[in-house]
């Protein structure tokens, strides 16, 4: 994304201080933290957003999302269908799912979100890319706002979602 991978170092795109001061914790647990940017943005993102493992000197990427930001939760679904079409035609052999609901962060039920999951590899699911909408709910949009994501994760990200991000 944008040119940027998962296993690169964070600090090949941004120096020491700027990660260090911009980082943020959405998890219940702080294994990971994000770090947003819009030095890259471009036609196709609105920024770029990083999770990186804390207390990792090597600030290596485990996941990566360019984010557009979305006003039409539905104009957010025709974009990801567009994305998940093209995907799909070039990731042959992955196995897609689709999903949507209530989004866990927010406790109220009142965030939805959708996606589509691409797994590269059928026999290893934590290897993805991933194609989703978010419609905030808006007591939450002062914190967050509603955008189409297209997100690259690495097994070891994927694991902590799963397993320690939310409980």
């Amino acid at each position: 994304i944008e040119g940027m991978s998962i296993g690169d170092s964070l600090l090949n795109f941004f120096n020491k201080n700027e990660i260090e001061k911009n980082k943020a914790y959405f998890y219940n647990s702080k294994e990971y933290y994000a770090f947003v940017s819009t030095k890259y943005s471009s036609e196709n993102y609105d920024g770029v957003q990083f999770h990186v493992r804390d207390n990792d000197d090597k600030f290596i990427i485990e996941a990566i999302e360019g984010m557009k930001n979305t006003s039409n939760f539905n104009e957010c679904n025709k974009q990801q269908k567009i994305i998940v079409k093209e995907l799909s035609s070039f990731f042959t052999n992955a196995v897609a799912e689709s999903d949507s609901g209530s989004h866990t962060y927010d406790s109220t039920g009142d965030s939805k979100y959708t996606r589509t999951v691409f797994y590269l590899n059928p026999e290893d699911e934590w290897n993805s890319i991933e194609v989703s909408c978010f419609d905030w709910s808006k007591k939450l949009e002062k914190n967050f706002s509603d955008k189409l994501i297209v997100g690259i994760k690495s097994q070891k990200f994927q694991t902590f979602m799963a397993e320690k991000a939310y409980n």
